[in-house]
């Protein structure tokens, strides 16, 4: 009997030791590694709201959606109405906005190409394929060398 008290007595005094670890000062008894603050609502911009709204009455329009099938035609031209244009360009600038103001994600700090940027990389372009044809040839010009060189050596040895 004594083994049986000493016994429910010292699980006793691990269980409320365990659980005085875990608590925060309280009565209430809860695991101390999880995070009991209640979480405080994030509070939301009006303006992503209305920016998110925005985007999506003009998606539910269906102007993307004609203008993607528009785009996977197979004519090489379509007509579409500068309505349906100045609203895409609408939605491109409210997500635009969207993605500057409420966005989470980072965006990448380099800087645009800019005109100059983009002559310079086509006369950059332009230098490597000419530099590549010279090459080329000389290759060419060297493969025609090492033939005749071959034939030389052929009829010598015989």
């Amino acid at each position: 009997m004594d083994r049986i008290l000493i016994i429910s007595g010292t699980a006793l005094l691990l269980a409320a030791s365990l659980a005085g670890c875990a608590s925060d000062g309280s009565l209430e008894l809860t695991t101390g590694s999880i995070n009991q603050q209640k979480a405080v609502a994030k509070a939301v911009d009006p303006v992503c709201t209305t920016l998110s709204a925005r985007i999506a009455e003009l998606r539910k329009e269906g102007t993307p959606d004609r203008i993607a099938k528009v785009a996977a035609g197979k004519t090489k031209t379509a007509n579409v109405k500068r309505e349906a244009l100045a609203r895409m360009t609408e939605l491109d600038a409210a997500n635009k906005q969207f993605q500057q103001k409420c966005s989470t994600v980072a965006t990448p700090k380099t800087p645009p190409k800019t005109a100059a940027t983009a002559a310079s990389a086509t006369t950059d372009a332009k230098k490597a394929a000419d530099e590549a044809a010279k090459a080329a040839s000389k290759a060419g010009q060297a493969k025609a060398a090492a033939k005749a060189a071959a034939a030389k050596t052929a009829a010598l040895a015989q």
